[in-house]
């Protein structure tokens, strides 16, 4: 099966009782909060694999002068987004699928715990779609997983990368880090490396 495919499935199957037990939306504050001091106030970011808008209170409290625009997989995922936040945009998309993508240019991007469902042979499209989608200079939010972080029972596609691996893709890119770091996952600690990043 498509991997992409089973990981929106699983998604699709889950998106309420994920949403339900992944619920703490300021996980990641603190590398948000070095993410806004990256950008202008007014910049216009996307939140890669927004699930049910479980980051949307960071932007709307710290990054309350972002624009933000939420895409994912799942629309299961979007539904859930769509009816706790109305007046936010969200909309469904694969970041390795240029054609599901907004055409619109972004200062910036978020994508924590994301881009490891992609598999390895789509990240080199997957790195372009993110270039296309953004401006020159865009800043952008990474974290990546060391192992596979919860059970193996489910369908999930999971690209695995050591944390060498994982900044020596970053670079071919010719993406600078800015800052890096390790934060605790929801079921495993230590395995989630963060990159702030900065495109040419």
């Amino acid at each position: 099966m498509d991997p992409i495919k089973a990981t929106r499935d699983y998604y699709n199957e889950n998106a309420e009782r994920w949403t339900a037990l992944k619920n703490n939306s300021f996980h990641h504050q603190e590398q948000f909060k070095r993410f806004t001091k990256n950008i202008p106030s007014g910049a216009n970011i996307i939140d890669i694999g927004c699930a049910g808008g479980i980051h949307v209170p960071l932007f709307m409290g710290i990054g309350r002068d972002l624009q933000y625009t939420g895409i994912d997989i799942s629309e299961t995922f979007i539904e859930i987004a769509k009816t706790r936040y109305p007046q936010i945009d969200f909309r469904e998309g694969n970041i390795a699928d240029a054609t599901t993508l907004p055409k619109t240019a972004f200062d910036g991007f978020w994508a924590a715990a994301v881009l490891m469902h992609i598999p390895y042979e789509q990240w080199p499209q997957m790195f372009d779609n993110i270039k296309n989608l953004t401006t020159s200079g865009a800043v952008g939010f990474i974290c990546l997983p060391t192992e596979r972080p919860s059970d193996t029972e489910n369908k999930r596609h999971f690209t695995i990368l050591n944390p060498e691996e994982q900044i020596a893709e970053i670079q071919k890119n010719n993406w600078a880090i800015i800052e890096k770091g390790i934060v605790d996952g929801f079921t495993k600690k230590g395995i989630w490396h963060w990159y702030l990043v900065r495109l040419p």
